[in-house]
């Protein structure tokens, strides 16, 4: 698998499947392994690419360059590593101190983005305290995430097989200074998003009491144009919790906002 050297960092990536780039980009409990149920989907339409951000799994890093400071730009070097102009970005939770961060300041290089679970680092008072008690939740110990907080209570009685999976692929990473996201070098500002034109989502699942089940509508208010689609089984990892529905509306985003490689994944048996 690709592995790029850049500022102090080695970055890992993988890549899937042909057509359009789709970049999908973890949240702070996971890697490029947590996409299991969305590579095998998407990479059968579409150029699937999974990153371990710096100082996740393979993405070896001295602690002092762990900073989502150089998200952005990190991915921008893989994009010109793999020749990719533009691509689609996905981004769960902390992923989108990098996607939305590189579509604010390259946004000739992003086609459209998809958030999920995130309060994103669009900067408000309201936001900053969403994000401040999520990293005391994340900071204060492994247990309440992986378990309980975060979670469907119903995913979590029914499925502890699936809560158990995501502790161990968050065990694969170094400790995190969750933060880091709160630096002020990450926040975008409202005049930062001047003119943003980039069709954005921000989702959110009903059940997110690790950040609060309405933070993606405060999200997208922050954000030109964006709109909010919301999971209803789902708590903070929709995409690993309730996939069928995670797939489904990233499909449909995608369908109408980049160029349509070979057929659906939908329409595959």
């Amino acid at each position: 698998m690709p592995i790029i050297e850049r500022d102090h960092a080695q970055l890992y990536y993988e890549v899937h499947g042909a057509g359009y780039p789709v970049i999908f980009l973890h949240g702070g409990g996971g890697n490029s392994m947590a996409w299991f149920q969305q590579v095998p989907f998407f990479s059968k339409s579409y150029r699937v690419i999974t990153v371990d951000l710096r100082g996740f799994k393979h993405s070896h890093c001295a602690p002092e360059f762990v900073h989502p400071r150089y998200f952005a730009d990190d991915v921008r070097a893989i994009m010109d590593a793999e020749g990719l102009s533009r691509a689609a970005l996905v981004c769960q939770s902390m992923g989108a101190w990098a996607g939305l961060r590189l579509a604010v300041r390259s946004p000739e290089r992003v086609s459209c983005l998809f958030v999920n679970g995130s309060p994103t680092p669009a900067y408000s008072e309201q936001n900053w305290r969403v994000i401040d008690r999520a990293n005391s939740i994340y900071m204060g110990g492994d247990s309440k995430r992986n378990t309980s907080i975060g979670w469907n209570r119903q995913t979590v009685e029914q499925r502890p097989e699936l809560t158990f999976l995501y502790s161990q692929i968050k065990s694969l990473n170094p400790p995190f200074n969750s933060r880091t996201m709160e630096d002020d070098s990450i926040k975008v500002f409202p005049g930062d998003l001047d003119g943003y034109k980039i069709p954005t989502v921000i989702a959110g699942g009903l059940h997110d009491d690790f950040l609060n089940p309405e933070s993606h509508f405060h999200a997208a208010s922050l954000i030109p144009g964006a709109t909010t689609h919301t999971f209803a089984d789902a708590g903070h990892s929709a995409y690993f919790e309730t996939p069928t529905e995670f797939n489904a509306a990233l499909e449909a985003f995608l369908r109408r906002h980049v160029p349509y490689a070979r057929h659906s994944a939908a329409d595959v048996v």
